[in-house]
């Protein structure tokens, strides 16, 4: 399994895609230094009733889980592509273990990079609003969990996007649905009435990891429920052992 592993992590590391995606993650920063920005304005001139600064900005934390998502679905879509798949199946008889192979390198590399990320964008929002107290300190109540979750919303992502690549055999289809998972609870929430608008608004990846960190008005569940529903997006990878097994030659 170890060699497997190592097999696998070669195989992510060696390809372009993986170092455009990473870069692409960063666009996070440029984004939560605009909506900060914003939102020091809008402070300077009418003062502000939401939430502290730094750990919860919608537009540098909606973006990251489908990029993340983007890497899972690259680790396996290029094989399909190219053909490469039915080598490796004859090389790794044992479907669930190349696929538990994958996840646990996508997921890994999601985690780190993504933790990463939620550091840099915290302290890139809480500079931007500095010498304003609209920011939130690491040391209040539920700041340093909210920024600690990211992480497993990242490694979450980059497995669903495996999922999602293994099942459709189709990068472009596996991106779509990757665009339409977090857009589809927030549209299909605005014809719903309540309290079925926020549970279908909660179960966006990002939701769910701010949930996880009881943050509160994050949405409708608790920590357990939605580490439950993380867990739920995460063993959606059996359906793609299911397929692969059935399936792939």
């Amino acid at each position: 399994m170890i060699d497997l592993v190592a097999s696998e992590w070669l195989k992510l590391r060696s390809l372009r895609a993986t170092s455009y995606v990473l870069a692409a993650t960063l666009s996070a920063l440029a984004l939560t230094a605009f909506s900060a920005y914003s939102i020091s304005r809008y402070y300077d001139s009418r003062g502000w009733g939401g939430e502290p600064v730094g750990t919860g900005l919608s537009l540098g934390a909606d973006l990251p889980p489908v990029l993340f998502g983007l890497l899972g679905v690259f680790a396996i879509s290029g094989e399909y592509a190219t053909g490469m798949i039915r080598l490796t199946l004859t090389t790794v008889r044992s479907r669930w273990m190349l696929l538990l192979a994958k996840a646990a390198v996508v997921a890994a590399v999601a985690a780190v990079a993504g933790q990463v990320l939620a550091f840099a964008t915290y302290f890139t929002a809480q500079a931007v609003v500095a010498g304003r107290p609209i920011g939130a300190s690491l040391a209040e109540p539920g700041a340093l969990a909210e920024v600690l979750t990211t992480g497993a919303g990242a490694a979450v992502a980059a497995v669903l996007g495996l999922t999602l690549a293994t099942v459709l055999r189709s990068t472009p289809g596996a991106l779509l649905v990757l665009v339409a998972l977090p857009l589809g609870p927030l549209v299909l929430g605005r014809f719903l009435p309540a309290p079925w608008n926020d549970w279908i608004a909660s179960l966006t990846i990002p939701a769910l990891a701010r949930q996880l960190a009881a943050v509160p008005d994050a949405g409708a569940f608790g920590p357990a429920t939605a580490a439950l529903i993380l867990a739920g997006y995460g063993a959606a990878l059996l359906a793609a052992t299911l397929a692969i097994s059935r399936r792939d030659a």
